[in-house]
Formats: structure tokens, C-alpha cells, sequence
């Protein structure tokens, strides 16, 4: 080797040593940022000749792992599926209340039971008469309220869905913009790392939206797909769209074509929710919410209204209105036999017993149908009172197939279903937050690690002073030369 070549290697060794320092310090001071991907300079024999002549800097790379990277997706996705399930079905549990609790459901019908028996102790007493229509008003008003809390739930969901929407639009038109970007650079020599870690940081934001899969292109650019296999972004993004509503109702519904579901590019999207081409992220599980979860609890809640309404209307519980309107009615209609949803808003206490609505309070103690212009019952009769008192007793069952039981067992079934459904939700809340909260920790444990960083620049330094040196000692040995 000559003396010159000698002194081309070395100089081609203080370059990629220049070039190392300039990756490790980047490495630690990106130590903190979220979403950064280590670099690692890739280096390669210089040959010409076939013999070697130094080092050459190949590139920079990022060091990632594509598998972690989708199973971190996921596990985001997941996590805020579950997220938005859980915090339907813990919120209505509050607004339902603790069976406990004097004002939560479960206490309104308790408290109206027990003014039932105490009128029944003494019908005489209209304060007692006027405690059962008053507990009996502030019962229907907490069913008319949890109603009110279901449908907002609704939507609320359905506007959620509206913003996720956008927030995915922007996002994939911006990553149509980074894909750009980065194959320009990458045609023009430059190394794109910046743009591809802020790529990275946005497929993994908008995968808690919607689960994709990433597929790179020969010249870099990222192509996505939902987990159902809908493209949304090869060349340019694809088109997402939704339309809110202004109200909820309970009856309306997407499979009613009164509720919106999504479209892409124009073509609807059959089954937006669990299961669907969209299934799986945040946008899955408010479909679900407003679909599925908020119309099973409506249901529930008109199953417990159906169920007293029934009970009153039995024709042996008030003799004196054979076929009339019952003690409670659905909107002032009787029962009908296949009611339509919304019926626990719906409950309605008949107005005979209501003075501020034109009735009288004696119609608890003598019934619906009484005369007031005929004979009177003695005010010391408690019959009816007590038949009032068996309606809400007598075993019944709700719903075909379940068992039958009193109406404030029937409540507290329906109370602790709702409890179990939550907390089946809760668990997996806590399951899919526990798995990305362990992934997140894996993909830190791969980022940079500075200490590493640091032995790297040791031997970095080592290096360099080692090429410096050669290049001192042919300097001194082409000194000499130049003196012999």
C-alpha cells in the first residue's frame, strides 16, 4: 500500500467517524421523543481494483421492527375499542345508581312500594295517598331520565363518530403528502428519517381509529388497508364519510335507514361496526355503542316499564275499570302487544289520581273506575290499596323465558345484568390497556439506549485518533522523503 493510499484511508476512516459522532448525538438527544426510531450508520469497505482503500458511509438507517409496530397497532386499536364500550355501560351504571341508593332506580320503586303498605295501613290519610302518586311520579321520572341518558349516549356516539371521521380524513391526506415527500427525497439521495418516524407516529395514531395494515412500496411510499381489506391509501387517499343527526330517538336506527353508516368513496359500508370492514378501533366500537350497546339497554329499560304497565292492567287488579286505563299506561294508551321502543319515556301515571291534573287521590283507595258521583266507599277500606300492592308483589315474569318475580326483583335483575355487562367491558378494557401498556414498554426498551450511545462514541473517538495518527505518520514518512 502506498503512502497515498494509506492517507486516503485514513481520511475516508475520520469521515465516517465525523459521521458516526453526528448519528449517536442525534440517537441522544432524541432520547425523550416519542415516536423516534434509533439510527444506526451502516458502513462498507471502499474497494477499487478489487482491493481495499478505506471505509465508505452506505447510509443512515432506522432501526424498527416492523412486527412490534403492528402488534403495537393493534394493540391500540383494541384499547380504545374497548374503551368506548366500557365507559357506555359504566356511565349508564352510574345513571342507574347503586341499588342502595334512596334516588337511584332500584330505591324510587323501593320507595314506592312502601308508600303503597303505608296508605294500606291508612287509606284514610290523604298525605299517604298523595306519597304514593308523588313516589310513583318520581319513579317514572327516573326511568323518563335514564331514557334520556341512553339516547344521549347515542348521540353523543354518533357525533364521536363524525369527528373520528375527519380526524381520519386529514390523516390519510396528510400521509398521501409524507409518501410524496419521502419518495422525492429518497429519488434525490437524501435520506427521509424525519419524515418516515413522523409517518410512523401517524399510521400508529390513526390505527386506534381504524386497525391498518402497512404495506411499503419499491419506492418507499406506504400503502394502507383497514383489517377488513378496504384500501385507504395507495397513491392517493381514499374517502371517508358520515352524517351525523341532530337528535336521537329510540327507534331510530341504521338498519331503519334513519342513522347514517359509512361510505368509502361512495359505496356504503354494510357493517361498520365489530366484525365489519372497519372493525376493531374507535370508530367499530361507537358504531357498536350507538347500534348495539345503546339499543340492548333501551331495551332493557323498556322491558321493566312493559313489566309495570302489565301488572296494572291484569284485570283483577283494578275491578272497578274492567278494560279501562290501568294505574300506568303507555303514554295513556294501554299496553300494546309489541310496543314500540322508547316505552320506558313513554310511562305515563294515569291523571285520576292527580289532583294537579283534574283527579282525586280517593281513586287509589276506591279505584279508577269509581263513580264520584255514586256511593262511596268507607275511607277505612283498604282493598284496593292492597291490590295496587299484590300487582307490584305477584310473581311475573318480564320477559318470555325468564322466571317470574315480583317488580322490584325484576328491576334489580335487569340492574345487576346491566352491572355484569359493564363489568364484562371493564375486564376487557383492563386486559387490552395491560397488552398495550406491555408493548408500549417493549417498543421503549428498543429505542435509544444512551449508554450503548456512549461506548459507541468512545470507540468512535478511539477511531478517529487512530486514523488521525496514521494520517501524522505518513505526513512525517513524506517529510522525510521530501528531506532525503
Amino acid at each position: 500500500m502506498s503512502i497515498n493510499t494509506a492517507m486516503n484511508a485514513a481520511v475516508s476512516g475520520l469521515t465516517a467517524a465525523a459521521r458516526g459522532v453526528q448519528v449517536a448525538s442525534t440517537n441522544v438527544a432524541n432520547a425523550m421523543t416519542d415516536g423516534y426510531a434509533p439510527r444506526k450508520l451502516q458502513l462498507g469497505t471502499a474497494v477499487v481494483g478489487g482491493q481495499g482503500v478505506g471505509v465508505r458511509v452506505l447510509g443512515v438507517e432506522r432501526q424498527v421492527d416492523p412486527v412490534l409496530t403492528g402488534l403495537v397497532r393493534q394493540a391500540g386499536a383494541d384499547r380504545a375499542g374497548a374503551e368506548a364500550g366500557a365507559r357506555f355501560w359504566a356511565d349508564l351504571e352510574g345513571a342507574i345508581g347503586d341499588p342502595g341508593d334512596a334516588f337511584a332506580l332500584a330505591g324510587r320503586v323501593a320507595a314506592f312500594e312502601s308508600a303503597l303498605v303505608s296508605a294500606a295501613n291508612r287509606p284514610d290519610m290523604d298525605q299517604r295517598l298523595a306519597a304514593v302518586t308523588a313516589t310513583a311520579g318520581a319513579m317514572l321520572q327516573e326511568f323518563h331520565g335514564l331514557q334520556r341518558h341512553v339516547q344521549d349516549a347515542r348521540l353523543d356516539a354518533d357525533r364521536a363518530i363524525a369527528r373520528e371521521v375527519t380526524e381520519l380524513n386529514n390523516g390519510l391526506a396528510r400521509l398521501a403528502r409524507l409518501n410524496a415527500d419521502i419518495v422525492g427525497l429518497r429519488s434525490s439521495g437524501e435520506p427521509p428519517l424525519a419524515l418516515m418516524d413522523e409517518r410512523q407516529t401517524l399510521i400508529t395514531r390513526l390505527s386506534e381509529i381504524v386497525p391498518l395494515r402497512e404495506y411499503q412500496s419499491p419506492e418507499g411510499r406506504s400503502i394502507l388497508y383497514t383489517e377488513g381489506g378496504q384500501l385507504l391509501l395507495d397513491v392517493t387517499p381514499s374517502r371517508i364519510e358520515f352524517t351525523p343527526v341532530n337528535a336521537m330517538e329510540p327507534g331510530m336506527t341504521r338498519a331503519g335507514g334513519a342513522l347514517s353508516t359509512l361510505t368509502l368513496n361512495g359505496r356504503p359500508i354494510a357493517n361498520p361496526g365489530e366484525g365489519g370492514a372497519f372493525g376493531g378501533g374507535r370508530i367499530a366500537a361507537l358504531f357498536e355503542v350507538r347500534d348495539t350497546h345503546g339499543v340492548a339497554a333501551q331495551a332493557a329499560l323498556d322491558t321493566m316499564a312493559a313489566d309495570l304497565i302489565a301488572r296494572f292492567e291484569a284485570p283483577d287488579i283494578d275491578p272497578s275499570a274492567p278494560g279501562g286505563p290501568a294505574l300506568f299506561s303507555d303514554a295513556g294508551d294501554p299496553l300494546a302487544a309489541l310496543p314500540a321502543a322508547g316505552l320506558a319515556g313513554r310511562l305515563t301515571l294515569s291523571p285520576l289520581v292527580q289532583p294537579d291534573s283534574g283527579g282525586h287521590l280517593w281513586h287509589l283507595r276506591e279505584g279508577l273506575g269509581a263513580d264520584p258521583a255514586g256511593p262511596r266507599a268507607p275511607v277505612g277500606d283498604a282493598a284496593q290499596i292492597q291490590r295496587w300492592i299484590e300487582a307490584l308483589q305477584r310473581g311475573d315474569a318480564p320477559a318470555p323465558g325468564a322466571s317470574a318475580v315480583s317488580f322490584g326483583n325484576g328491576v334489580a335483575r335487569e340492574i345487576a345484568f346491566l352491572s355484569q355487562t359493564r363489568q364484562g367491558f371493564e375486564d376487557r378494557q383492563i386486559q387490552t390497556a395491560t397488552r398495550a401498556a406491555d408493548l408500549h414498554e417493549r417498543v421503549l426498551s428498543r429505542g435509544v439506549d444512551t449508554d450503548a450511545e456512549m461506548q459507541r462514541l468512545v470507540l468512535i473517538e478511539q477511531a478517529y485518533a487512530a486514523n488521525a495518527r496514521v494520517i501524522q505518520v505518513a505526513d512525517q514518512m513524506l517529510r522525510r522523503l521530501m528531506e532525503i
